[in-house]
């Protein structure tokens, strides 16, 4: 798709799932909140003060200022009639003269989130994100936007959650400075600030843990991100400077650059005077980067290798199998909702290799080499909702085989197979554009005179420029080897979407 989308999909091959870190910047970039700065100074003006009055005061210093305002803005929280009702909830639940300006902000970004729509033109994208395959996701942000991307992912709010729950590591998002189902949990003041810094012990061994062994992906933050620097610096500290190396290849910030091309390099951060090893992508968007994320592959979902951790964990810590019911079972049985750990075996287990297939997989079946007899309905059920719809993947071999697709025109109707309409519906139309066929050559010619790399990069020109699908399947077979390179890995996938088109899809 593009250089950063290349780069990630080679870098991140063979590596532990990645896991995101993620900032202000997607929170605005969606749902239209602001940063830090202007959550404040929309929290300032309702005390009769600029922003501007309170940072003086607090030197510059964002977490005093927010003191300052919290202060200011106790007194007004109780007397004034429009927090009436938020005075009524949860009157019980202030613990300091912080506790109604958490409060309001609690509901202020609960407000913005509730209905949200991502922007039309960021639509694409934003299902793109939701296609994202990762192992967990950690957050400063308060407002829960990352529960609408990943809904199966278990939510852990604050410190206190962390520090008492049995965490899995897997399928989970970590608020760690709070969250607004808890107001009272969020970081936000000074004094906030050095409770956080004081216990943070166990979560900096935690995150410890999770940068050594998983890349981790920054999204909506700066690299001088104050918080950014604060985190990366208590890791330092826990790694000792000696074994920053431990790190390498691991730290990715993205950073959103517009009316830029994307770019991407290695380079080294400075921090408390430690050099730290980075990789540092610039992006005008994030396609390409949610596009590499989405191409992962795994066996089963996140959220049912979380719940047989979790189970297993449960059933190893109590020592106690006496009473444990052991059963075999479907694990989409209804009569399993009360097994404590479910396998399933027999057809069932046929699905789970489905859902494993990979692209180059699909590619092999389709050049019929080897020929896996894949079950359509299952490769059209399972397997294509995995892949974003800009992904290439060849998809009409199986719509024929499963007569959802027939004389070049879709035929079925059900909304099981809404991913594999979209991506035959895009490729028809991609191809239906095409001029019409002028002096149609042989595959083993046009290579000769343009070359396999022109070839290749108008694969989606195919269609117009021959009528040769068995020289195509060659010169596809031929080159098999190189398809797992970067510049390769794309060009060669078009080349497969229009020998699929070619052998099954067009009338």
């Amino acid at each position: 798709m593009g250089k950063v989308d290349d780069f990630l999909s080679e870098h991140l091959h063979g590596l532990a799932g990645p896991y995101l870190f993620v900032g202000a910047g997607l929170s605005r970039r969606y749902v239209g909140l602001g940063d830090w700065k202007g959550l404040l100074t929309h929290f300032a003006d309702l005390t009769g003060q600029p922003f501007a009055y309170y940072l003086g005061a607090a030197g510059g210093d964002f977490p005093m200022a927010a003191t300052l305002i919290a202060d200011a803005f106790y007194d007004s929280w109780w007397s004034d009639a429009a927090f009436t009702s938020s005075v009524d909830e949860w009157r019980d639940s202030v613990t300091s003269r912080a506790s109604p300006l958490k409060f309001e902000v609690a509901r202020y970004v609960r407000s913005a989130i509730d209905g949200f729509a991502p922007p039309a033109y960021l639509l694409e994208e934003f299902e793109l994100f939701k296609d994202s395959i990762v192992d967990g996701v950690i957050t400063t942000n308060f407002d829960s936007l990352l529960e609408h991307v990943f809904p199966d992912f278990r939510p852990y709010v604050g410190q206190d959650e962390l520090v008492f729950s049995d965490t899995q590591g897997i399928a989970e998002i970590y608020y760690i400075h709070g969250g607004e189902r808890r107001p009272n949990s969020l970081v936000l003041t000074a004094e906030d600030y050095e409770d956080y810094n004081a216990r943070n012990a166990y979560l900096a061994a935690k995150l410890a843990t999770i940068f050594v062994e998983h890349p981790v992906i920054f999204l909506g933050y700066s690299l001088g991100d104050s918080n950014i620097q604060a985190l990366l610096d208590s890791l330092i500290t826990g790694l000792r400077p000696e074994n920053v190396s431990k790190l390498q290849d691991r730290l990715i910030f993205v950073e959103w650059v517009p009316d830029q091309p994307a770019d991407v390099s290695s380079t080294v951060m400075n921090v408390n005077g430690v050099s730290l090893p980075i990789i540092r992508a610039t992006v005008p968007n994030f396609l390409e980067v949610f596009s590499a994320l989405g191409q992962r592959e795994r066996a089963m979902p996140a959220r049912i290798l979380r719940l047989l951790k979790e189970q297993v964990f449960e059933l190893v810590q109590s020592n106690d199998p006496d009473g444990r019911l052991v059963a075999v079972s479907d694990i989409d049985d209804s009569s399993a909702s009360g097994l404590d750990v479910v396998f399933g075996v027999g057809a069932k287990m046929t699905a789970v290799g489905i859902v494993g297939l990979t692209r180059q997989d699909l590619f092999d079946d389709v050049l019929q080499s080897p020929a896996r007899d894949l079950p359509a309905d299952l490769v059209i059920s399972k397997v294509y909702p995995k892949f974003p719809v800009a992904t290439y993947v060849p998809v009409f071999k199986y719509l024929v085989e499963a007569g959802l697709w027939t004389g070049g025109s879709w035929q079925g109707g059900s909304s099981l197979e809404t991913a594999a309409k979209r991506r035959a519906d895009r490729y028809a139309e991609l191809f239906a554009k095409l001029e019409e066929p002028g002096v149609l050559m042989s595959v083993a010619d046009l290579e000769a005179n343009m070359g396999w790399d022109r070839l290749l990069n108008s694969a989606m020109q195919l269609p117009r420029l021959t009528n040769d699908v068995d020289g195509l399947r060659a010169f596809l077979m031929e080159y098999r080897e190189k398809r797992s390179e970067p510049w390769w890995s794309t060009q060669y996938a078009k080349a497969v979407v229009a020998y699929d088109w070619m052998r099954f899809g067009r009338a």
